[in-house]
């Protein structure tokens, strides 16, 4: 509050100078807040001294007078309090309340946790790492995912490097169970409408020394490759802002293709000239030695180019000890001719219903034809020679003319994929000991399936995520720690809201704080506090999870198909099943998903 009242006191009390009093008449003219506070002052203290409280009160002893006064003080009272209330009014006073009451609602609304694990000890567990700040470290999570610390990566609250020992937390959440009981929300609002998002990978890093948290230097930024198989160029990268409690754009990760290999421009080139037109290059005629079996055979036209200029050629058997005489006097219904790798050299093949037979063959010309179609060979191979020659002088323009694009061709293509070939090399190197590890994991839990909930696995196995094979590689520097998400946010437009009640099998109902749906081939999910209604689509698979200390509540893509809902439903209650295996911890929920 400000000083007015005392000003405007000391006026109405005579107690200014007269620089001070022109002054402050000066002010009342122009000053509407302070005219108001003064009027109002001025009725209070005018009110108070027309009564005469004090005397009056002093020299009264008559009863009936002392009661009259009551009443003239009450009177005088109310109007003061009246007065009061607008000098408060004016002065905000109220409006301040206003704001205390909201500043209280939002410390109530803040002190609603804005990540709810729905069972805590079933929460996604942290894996911890350690490294010496100053040096940096690449750490390999289990996943196959890879984080990189560049030396100096870290500084205190005071913004100072931070050296020494330090310990890193990651976890990773890739499909709707883990998204489910680590209670991280995964709406998604944007002027004024909420989508859900559909994840392609989720990560939560935190990072501290001696217990207590360090920051990020964004001079040194540590990068994330989320090892992932969802390479879709709609998703974004999200930051999970816990103050203002929402999911701020962080703009686009790089997606990395695990697997590509530099392209080959010499193959491209060779690829680009093997396309020019090039004559067939023509076999020089052979002279028929005639000691040797020779046959004319009909030669399909254009099948064989290199022949077809050559008029009355035979084919002459190239081993006559593979020749048997007696296939001159067989009636051949097909007659077949092959090139062989050897140039010149054909195969030829005699078939009927009895039996077939190949010889290798070579093209010869009797004497009498010889000079003329050597003629025509010279012709055709000086042909062909010159096209050679041009062709020889068009690669070495076309190298020419490539050669410098060629190079900033292959340079953005090492730019782009350097960090692709480090991440290959680095998982090369260590996909060894990672998978020994999942073996080891996997060994243990297959300990534990003899006691699960066969019904819930069997539904839950439906929307697991596939084995990460480290294909994809959704790349990002964080620049805070906390949770990250490569999301696309999804609005299914064919949602619609049921009102729901939710009983256990003996149809008591249940008392759950809230409710998730799981809709299939969408990696993501949606949640809902009880009191308020489900979205579920209709006509498609639904599923629904509701986790207690009592125990895990499961409704089937089954059980839903036979609820019957449709577009017009508007209300249902839930028959839910209870998983009868106990969940106390990450690892017995994963065991149920992860059964086969």
């Amino acid at each position: 509050m400000n000083n007015n009242s005392i000003i405007i006191d000391k006026y109405l009390q005579n107690e200014m100078s007269v620089e001070e009093k022109m002054a402050f008449e000066k002010r009342l003219e122009t000053d509407h807040e302070l005219k108001l506070e003064f009027e109002a002052q001025k009725q209070i203290i005018s009110a108070i001294r027309n009564a005469g409280l004090k005397e009056t009160f002093a020299k009264t002893i008559n009863q009936k007078i002392i009661v009259k006064k009551y009443i003239q003080w009450g009177c005088l009272f109310i109007i003061a309090i009246a007065g009061i209330m607008l000098f408060l009014f004016r002065n905000n006073i109220f409006n301040n309340l206003e704001k205390d009451k909201t500043t209280l609602s939002n410390k109530t609304i803040h002190n609603i946790p804005f990540i709810k694990p729905p069972m805590p000890e079933a929460d996604v567990p942290f894996k911890e790492y350690r490294f010496v700040a100053e040096k940096g470290e690449i750490i390999f999570h289990q996943s196959g995912s890879i984080i990189e610390f560049p030396p100096s990566a870290l500084i205190d609250d005071a913004g100072k490097l931070i050296k020494g020992m330090v310990t890193v937390q990651y976890r990773e959440f890739s499909d709707p169970l883990d998204f489910f009981v680590s209670g991280i929300p995964m709406d998604y609002d944007s002027a004024g409408v909420k989508f859900h998002f559909e994840s392609s990978g989720m990560c939560e890093i935190k990072a501290f020394q001696n217990n207590k948290a360090v920051f990020v230097n964004q001079q040194a930024k540590p990068v994330i490759h989320l090892s992932g198989t969802n390479n879709s160029p709609l998703h974004n990268l999200y930051f999970l802002d816990t103050v203002d409690r929402n999911w701020s754009f962080k703009g686009k990760d790089t997606i990395h293709m695990v697997k590509n290999v530099a392209p080959n421009t010499s193959s491209l080139t060779q690829s680009i000239i093997e396309n020019e037109t090039l004559p067939q290059k023509p076999i020089m005629p052979y002279k028929a030695s005639g000691d040797r079996q020779a046959f004319s055979i009909e030669i399909e036209p254009g099948s064989f180019e290199e022949l077809f200029a050559y008029d009355r050629l035979k084919f002459e058997v190239v081993d006559d000890n593979t020749y048997n005489s007696a296939d001159a006097e067989i009636h051949w219904e097909n007659v077949k001719l092959e090139h062989t790798s050897t140039e010149g050299i054909y195969n030829v093949t005699f078939t009927n219903a009895n039996r077939n037979v190949t010889y290798k063959v070579r093209p010869v010309l009797d004497e009498a034809d010889y000079d003329a179609s050597l003629k025509i060979f010279k012709q055709k191979i000086k042909v062909y020679n010159e096209a050679l020659k041009r062709r020889a002088l068009n690669e070495k323009t076309f190298a020419d003319s490539i050669i410098n694009t060629n190079k900033a061709l292959e340079k953005k293509w090492n730019e782009e994929n350097a960090k692709n070939e480090r991440i290959n090399e680095l998982i090369v190197s260590r996909n060894k000991s990672i998978r020994l590890k999942q073996n080891e994991e996997a060994k243990k839990i297959e300990m534990n399936l003899s006691t699960l909930d066969k019904g819930f696995a069997d539904q839950v196995q439906s929307i697991r995520t596939s084995d990460k094979n480290m294909e994809i590689m959704r790349s990002f520097s964080i620049n805070n720690f906390g949770i990250w998400n490569c999301d696309h946010p999804n609005f299914p437009d064919k949602e619609i809201p049921i009102t729901g009640t939710f009983v256990d099998s003996s149809n008591n109902k249940l008392d759950l704080p809230s409710i998730a749906v799981v809709y299939k081939n969408f990696n993501g999910i949606c949640q809902f506090p009880t009191q308020m209604p489900i979205r579920v689509v209709p006509d498609e698979q639904n599923m629904i999870w509701a986790l207690t200390n009592a125990g895990f509540y499961y409704f089937t893509y089954k059980d839903f198909k036979e609820t019957g809902i449709n577009n017009l439903s508007t209300a249902y209650t839930f028959k839910m099943r209870k998983a009868r295996h106990k969940i106390s911890s990450y690892d017995d929920i994963r065991a149920l998903a992860e059964r086969l």
